[in-house]
C-alpha cells in the first residue's frame, strides 16, 4: 500500500490547483501542476501492477503529460499538444496488450464518433482556421485520444474507461475553448476531468492483465 501516500499527497495538491485555476492564482498553478503529476508518477511506480509492461507504459505515458503541463503553462501549444500526442500514443501501447471485448470497442467507437461529429469537427476547422499545420496537429490528436477512448472502453477495465472518457472530456473542453469558444466550466472543469483522468490510469494498472 505504499502507492496510497503519493496518490493522497497528488489528491492535496490537486484540490489546490482547482482552488488556485478557480481564483487565478497563476503562482501556486505553476507549481502545483506539475506537482500533482509527480506524485501520481510515484503512485504508478509503486501500486501493484498485473503486467509490468502496461505500468512503465503508463508511466512513459505520465511523464509525458508533466511535460506536456509544463509546455502548455508556457503557452507552448504545439510542442505541448505534441508531448501530450506521443502520451497518448503510450497509453494506446498498454491498452493494445491487454484483453479486448467487441461489443466494448463497438460502444468505444459510436462515442467517439459522435464526438468527433458534434464537436470535433469544429475545433479541427477552428484550428485549422489559425493555421493548417495547426489543424493538421489537432486533427491527428484527436485521432490518438479517440483510439484510447475506444480501447479503454473495450477493456475489461472499468477505471481505465473513466479514466480516458474524462480525458476525451478534458481535451474537447480545452481545445473547445481555445479553437472555437467559451467552455462550459473553464478552466477549473478542464484541470479538474485532467487530473481525475491521469489519476484514474494510475487506478486502472492493477486491473489491466495482458491478453
Amino acid at each position: 500500500m505504499t502507492w496510497v501516500a503519493p496518490m493522497a499527497v497528488a489528491a492535496i495538491i490537486a484540490v489546490l490547483d482547482w482552488w488556485a485555476v478557480a481564483t487565478d492564482r497563476r503562482s501556486i498553478e505553476r507549481w502545483a501542476k506539475p506537482a500533482v503529476m509527480v506524485f501520481l508518477i510515484a503512485a504508478a511506480v509503486l501500486i501493484p501492477a498485473e503486467s509490468a509492461t502496461v505500468r512503465w507504459a503508463i508511466v512513459f505515458g505520465l511523464a509525458l503529460g508533466l511535460v506536456g503541463d509544463v509546455l502548455l503553462f508556457a503557452d507552448r501549444f504545439i510542442p505541448g499538444a505534441a508531448a501530450f500526442l506521443v502520451g497518448h500514443l503510450a497509453y494506446v501501447v498498454a491498452l493494445l496488450l491487454v484483453t479486448q471485448e467487441s461489443r466494448g470497442l463497438l460502444v468505444g467507437a459510436v462515442i467517439v464518433l459522435l464526438v468527433a461529429v458534434f464537436v470535433g469537427r469544429q475545433i479541427v476547422a477552428g484550428a485549422w482556421r489559425r493555421s493548417p499545420v495547426l489543424g493538421g496537429i489537432v486533427a491527428a490528436y484527436m485521432l490518438v485520444i479517440g483510439i484510447v477512448v475506444i480501447l479503454a472502453v473495450g477493456s475489461s477495465s472499468v477505471v481505465a474507461a473513466i479514466a480516458a472518457l474524462l480525458f476525451l472530456t478534458s481535451d474537447a473542453l480545452l481545445a473547445w475553448a481555445r479553437f472555437v469558444g467559451p467552455a462550459p466550466g473553464g478552466r477549473v472543469a478542464v484541470m479538474v476531468t485532467y487530473q481525475l483522468a491521469q489519476a484514474g490510469f494510475v487506478l486502472a494498472i492493477p486491473t489491466l492483465a495482458i491478453a
